[in-house]
This record gives structure tokens, sequence and C-alpha cells, in this order.
């Protein structure tokens, strides 16, 4: 009886120090930028979307797996139709280069008419998802 004993402590301790080994080397991975923030320029390959006169700007924060899609085109030209399925059309491209699988909006989508420069932007909060 007293060898099972023996045996059991032996091989919690030896479990132990493996769990220990990976539990210090998650400690010691570097940490994620969490402020870093790339700008991204949207593709967009539809001819009738191409024709609105605006383009998307991608903003992605890879250490939380989100990004914000912003339209922009002159105020006279804005359709929110076309906004909306220009930027859709980014993110599904935008998933595809990046080996996400999914996708969910964060918010609703915001839109802002700046007067001193006559344009509009409308943005899209993208949480992706694997």
């Amino acid at each position: 009886m007293l060898k099972y004993v023996v045996s059991l402590i032996c091989v919690l301790f030896v479990l132990s120090g493996v769990f220990a080994i990976e539990d210090a080397e998650a400690l010691l991975a570097p940490e994620p930028e969490y402020t870093k923030t790339e700008t991204i320029q949207g593709k967009i390959t539809s001819d009738y979307l191409k024709k609105g006169g605006g383009k998307v700007t991608i903003e992605y924060m890879p250490a939380y797996d989100e990004a914000r899609f912003k339209y922009s085109c002159p105020t006279p030209l804005f359709e929110q139709s076309t906004a909306m399925l220009a930027i859709k059309e980014c993110i599904e491209s935008f998933v595809r280069e990046r080996g996400y699988y999914f996708y969910t909006y964060l918010k609703p989508d915001d839109t802002y008419y700046d007067g001193g420069a006559n344009t509009v932007i409308y943005t899209s909060y993208i949480k992706l998802l694997n």
C-alpha cells in the first residue's frame, strides 16, 4: 500500500512540474501591442460600387481582433446603401486574406457629415472571429 502512495505522489510531483513549465513559458511570452493599429486601403472590386466615388479605409487592431471600416465620399454622392455594400465587400475580402472565418458587428454604424471638407464618413465596427 505504501508503494502505491509513494508512486502516486511521485506522479503528481512530475505532472505539477510539467504544468509549471508551461505556465512559465506563457508568462515569458511577449505581450501583444494593444495600441498597435494598422491602416489598410480597402479593395472595392464591383464596377457599380466604384462609380459611387467613395473609398474604404480599414483600421485593424490585431490585439483585439477588431476593425473599423470607413467609407468616405463627397456629400452630394453619398448613398447609405452604396456605402454598406462597399464595406460588406471589403469585409469579405479582408476576412479571407487574414484567415478569419466569421465576423460580427460590435455596434450600429455611424455616419459623420463633415461640412468643411464636404465629405461623408460612414463607419462600421467589426469583431473578427476564428
